[in-house]
């Protein structure tokens, strides 16, 4: 696990917590986890961001579901690094509603913009899909180790992704730290990404 991977890790297994805290609410035998919502026809529904939808938890016996959210934000196990030449922020923040944002060293062009957005969501789609599971470090078949949402967006000179990491392990930050840090390096400069809660304020 990367130096990025563990300085996330006390978010993951803040949100671990709750979501163990309010399966025992539920009662483990009616306790559903992770599933994925679907419509009259039992076909998938997607989130607005496009992904499958997928509840935190939900009840068997009523139907009922259920969605986690921190009281306050976790603080992770350091606060900057670097992932090759690249320097990485963390705030504190929640995995379930943790925005990462990129931001360009000048003004991008379009095209880098895409291909900054494409590298963002083809790694989300991954988690997404469990591709990084089998690197968590949670209870094998007690949660999917998926991604629950992603969506990104242009904020001035920032391309912010808000994310609604699931049970996806803090190691799936190895890939993407990696790829972020060849982006900056080969295609268009990035002065910094920073990993933090929803919504913050820059200085």
């Amino acid at each position: 696990m990367s130096t990025l991977a563990q300085a996330l890790l006390p978010l993951h297994r803040g949100y671990l917590r709750r979501l163990d805290e309010m399966a025992g609410r539920i009662g483990v035998d009616a306790a559903l986890r992770e599933p994925t919502a679907r419509d009259e026809s039992k076909r998938l529904v997607r989130h607005e961001s496009g992904f499958v939808l997928r509840f935190d938890l939900a009840d068997s016996r009523s139907g009922e579901t259920f969605e986690v959210h921190g009281s306050r934000p976790d603080e992770p196990a350091g606060r900057e690094l670097r992932v090759g030449a690249l320097t990485f922020l963390l705030e504190p923040g929640n995995w379930e509603e943790l925005t990462l944002r990129c931001v360009f060293g000048s003004a991008p062009a379009e095209e880098d913009v895409a291909a900054l957005a494409e590298l963002l969501h083809g790694w989300a789609v991954l988690a997404a899909h469990g591709g990084f599971a089998a690197r968590g470090e949670a209870e094998a078949g007690r949660w999917t180790g998926r991604l629950h949402s992603a969506a990104v967006r242009l904020d001035g000179p920032e391309l912010v992704a808000e994310l609604d990491l699931g049970t996806c392990p803090p190691a799936a930050f190895d890939a993407l730290g990696e790829a972020l840090a060849a982006f900056a390096a080969d295609r268009a400069p990035l002065s910094r990404v920073v990993i933090g809660a929803a919504r913050r304020e820059d200085s």
